[in-house]
């Protein structure tokens, strides 16, 4: 039987994905720029990424006992995340709109507002992996719940959460925005990521820590194949793994704040 809140991440995932040909459509026809690119780059962005950390945490659940998968509390976690995941794209999407930034947007009250309302949403659509990661600790192994993946799953949750909201959360306080030592543009930026090539840039460290929980995850999943059977090892690279990946994130935290760009 198929879990409430699987359902609620699954679909919401969906939602999310949705609309993403019309973002593209807009993205080609829509000449406007925000940090001279094209204006429709960070809503396409968000609408991917938001649908990734829901999915994880679908089958996150899916990989659960049963008596937890169904339980009351777990469908109202989802429920609220999905919810919150939802309005912060919304957000996103109309001050894309509006032709004007979403995040580091001081310019007027009702911006002010809109970046607030924002960075609640944040919080709050992320917490379930925090509560996930927390759970996952203290799984029993099984057929799908293999002692690789557990353990990653566990890892990168609880990091993740840890190290996304240290890390967001002085970025937010910072005038600047993500931009370290550099002009506030995104022209010739990395491609697809778009982080900086002259500066330092705080998104770097973000993405790392945001997406430890899915990279671990997968890492256990793959070295629980690979490596049937030997339990330890998988353990020992799984640990490994998850300790050069925060020191990475860590490491390009502090290149960021240095006005050093990740990659030149």
């Amino acid at each position: 039987m198929t879990a409430y809140a699987q359902k609620v991440w699954q679909q919401t995932a969906i939602f999310l994905l949705a609309p993403v040909p019309i973002i593209l459509i807009s993205y080609y026809i829509d000449t406007r720029t925000l940090n001279d690119i094209a204006l429709w780059t960070k809503p396409l962005k968000f609408h991917f990424s938001a649908a990734l950390h829901l999915t994880t945490f679908a089958l996150l659940v899916r990989l659960m006992p049963e008596p937890q998968r169904t339980a009351k509390w777990l469908a109202v976690l989802a429920f609220v995340s999905a919810a919150a995941t939802i309005f912060e794209v919304f957000l996103i999407d109309m001050q894309a709109m509006r032709g004007v930034h979403s995040h580091f947007n001081f310019s007027t009250q009702k911006d002010v507002s809109i970046y607030q309302m924002m960075g609640v949403a944040a919080v709050i659509l992320t917490l379930p992996a925090l509560i996930l990661g927390i759970r996952y600790w203290f799984l029993p192994s099984s057929n799908l719940l293999t002692p690789g993946l557990k353990l990653g799953a566990a890892l990168g949750l609880t990091m993740g959460f840890i190290l996304t909201l240290l890390i967001a959360g002085y970025m937010s306080s910072l005038p600047t925005g993500h931009w370290v030592g550099t002009p506030p543009t995104d022209a010739d930026g990395v491609p697809i990521f778009g982080w900086s090539r002259t500066g330092g840039d705080l998104r770097v460290p973000h993405f790392f820590a945001t997406h430890l929980m899915q990279i671990l995850t997968l890492l256990g999943w793959l070295l629980d194949k690979l490596l049937k059977g030997q339990k330890r090892n998988v353990i020992l690279s799984v640990s490994i793994t998850s300790l050069i990946l925060v020191g990475l994130t860590i490491w390009t935290f502090f290149q960021a704040m240095e006005g050093q760009p990740f990659v030149k």
